[in-house]
């Protein structure tokens, strides 16, 4: 078809792109290479050539100039299909952050394990060791994956949760010793998430929270706009790292939106329940502090790898 098309002179740039990918899809790297180049030489800014090239980049293993490609496409289209989950995927080496927290699973082997916000199950299902496993999501009915029998759904919100089910009801008196927060995408859900998960703990236990990690501040603020999007849980990240010294807090960045692992623990502490609304309103209006793909130098970031998640995990 496009060469049909170039016999009949037609140069329509979309018909290029097309040609483009179909050729480099099929290994003729450099053929595709040179097809792009050619519409970005005679239109700089076309942001399709720019996405395409920055995919093509990827895939060579050229990450830096995959990642600045990609920043040019997301200043001009927040939402251009594909370019924030190609930006996390460039700017978060290793492994996605399911395979993390099998690996978490795997190093932890924990016994009792609570999940907040359920999603298909996928994350729910990692949960093999423990012999009670817990789930909780308002809509935790439409899981579509297979779960152990070990694994108890409620169909509550987290705070209906917490006030209705105890340590005894929920694990038989047992401490917690993995929790997942992953639930509501607003920042004072995930902050009563982290707080009521920590008095069902032990000081042994761990905690960790998704979606602290934003690729770029568009999706790290607290109204959606853009399909990519993880809210203003990151204000969680902050709140513990001002409030909670005493913790012992790292961040796994492992696509699309990293991981913060908390160790340490304190059941009896009470100080983000008492001082909720003070921590609600000290970062209401906390702006992202930082670009596309770069974070604050105080979150304490480990490497994505066995050897990484071994020094998250340590106290």
């Amino acid at each position: 078809m496009c060469e049909a098309g170039r016999q009949l002179g037609v140069s329509d740039p979309g018909l290029l792109l097309f040609e483009a990918m179909t050729r480099f899809g099929s290994g003729q790297h450099a053929a595709g290479l040179a097809l792009v180049n050619g519409v970005l030489l005679s239109a700089p800014g076309n942001i399709g050539a720019l996405s395409l090239k920055a995919h093509m980049m990827a895939a060579l293993g050229n990450i830096a100039e995959a990642r600045e490609l990609i920043r040019q496409v997301v200043r001009v289209h927040l939402d251009y299909p594909g370019a924030l989950p190609l930006l996390a995927s460039v700017v978060f080496p290793g492994p996605q952050y399911r395979d993390v927290l099998a690996h978490l699973h795997q190093l932890l082997a924990p016994d009792t394990y609570l999940e907040i916000g359920v999603d298909t199950g996928a994350t729910l299902a990692l949960a093999k060791t423990a012999s009670i496993a817990v789930g909780v999501d308002p809509q935790a009915a439409a899981h579509r994956q297979p779960l152990a029998a070990s694994a108890r759904l409620y169909a509550l919100e987290s705070d209906a949760f917490f006030a209705k089910e105890t340590k005894a009801s929920a694990f038989e008196g047992r401490s917690v010793d993995f929790t997942f927060v992953d639930g509501m995408h607003w920042f004072e859900y995930a902050l009563r998430d982290f707080a009521n998960a920590e008095r069902w703990s032990s000081p042994g236990s761990t905690i960790v929270l998704h979606d602290c990690l934003p690729v770029c501040p568009a999706a790290a603020r607290r109204d959606r706009e853009s399909s990519f999007w993880v809210g203003d849980v990151w204000k969680v990240l902050e709140a513990l790292l001002d409030y909670r010294p005493d913790l012992k807090i790292s961040v796994v960045p492992t696509a699309p939106s990293g991981l913060v692992v908390v160790r340490g623990l304190d059941p009896g502490s009470t100080v983000l329940l008492t001082k909720h609304d003070e921590i609600v309103s000290r970062y209401s209006e906390l702006e992202y502090p930082s670009s596309e793909g770069t974070w604050p130098t105080r979150y304490n970031m480990v490497q994505n790898s066995d050897d990484g998640l071994r020094e998250a995990l340590s106290v």
